[in-house]
């Protein structure tokens, strides 16, 4: 019966991952012709069904909690656990993401994260972090809900790495609040899921393997309250958003921070 299962959600998890690459990319070029906004157009509300489809695809049951997510303008801060936690808050919120540089040249997945509106950070450039932070100012100016990983890398889960309150001058410069968002992924017993964290050098088709061989999994999204300090030192809105993020962990580890 697992393997039955396992290879259901596999063959789901393609057909949705090809046909629906298709579909948004197409929704992305109607919605140039017609002058939509990218968190507004029939691309993003075909995202939205994509991945609510893709998640229930691999066995995923989305679980939102806590405050509610604030209209745009606003800069959401998250932990960051595997590649599925962009899938998980795409089905939610419309938002666009800060990513790597890499991604837009996947196959695939790299057109669409464009499309819709993903930010990239070329890594190893001396000014990466001054141009980054100068397009999410552009993005939240005008008017849109902006999201990134201040860990800059994944997690296991139940802890955090340090932040990095550098891409939080966005927020300081464009005068938008800070939310934070506390991401966590749960067996259907309620108990922390080792398989759905995405590190190291795990390999992101034995990964997907792993997921789909669970029973199933709670993607837990824990909206927290608003930090509006438009005219604060990014350091505090780092220090506070981490603070929430790491009590809704339920950890007690020290709070630390990392300028780089």
């Amino acid at each position: 019966m697992g393997t039955l299962r396992k290879l259901k959600r596999l063959l789901l998890a393609v057909l949705y991952l090809v046909v629906g690459g298709m579909i948004i990319n197409a929704g992305v070029f109607w919605d140039r012709l017609r002058g939509n906004p990218i968190q507004g157009g029939m691309a993003r509300r075909i995202q939205a069904a994509w991945c609510k489809g893709f998640c229930r695809a691999l066995g995923i049951r989305l679980r939102v909690s806590g405050e509610p997510m604030l209209e745009p303008p606003v800069l959401v801060v998250s932990n960051h656990v595997s590649w599925l936690d962009i899938v998980v808050v795409a089905a939610e919120w419309p938002v666009a993401f800060l990513s790597k540089s890499e991604v837009a040249r996947w196959p695939i997945i790299g057109r669409c994260a464009t499309g819709l509106g993903t930010l990239y950070i070329e890594r190893g450039r001396r000014d990466a972090a001054a141009r980054t932070v100068e397009s999410m100012v552009s993005r939240l100016t005008a008017g849109d809900r902006v999201l990134f990983f201040p860990e800059g890398t994944t997690g296991e889960g139940y802890n955090l790495l340090p932040f990095r309150p550098r891409l939080y001058q966005a927020a300081v410069d464009a005068q938008v609040p800070v939310q934070p968002l506390t991401l966590r992924y749960l067996n259907l017993d309620g108990s922390l899921c080792s398989e759905a964290p995405f590190v190291g050098d795990d390999n992101l088709v034995s990964h997907v393997a792993r997921l789909t061989a669970l029973p199933g999994v709670v993607a837990s999204l824990q909206v927290g309250e608003p930090i509006s300090q438009p005219h604060g030192r990014r350091s505090d809105l780092a220090l506070q958003s981490r603070e929430q993020i790491a009590e809704a962990l339920g950890s007690n580890g020290a709070v630390s921070l990392s300028e780089g």
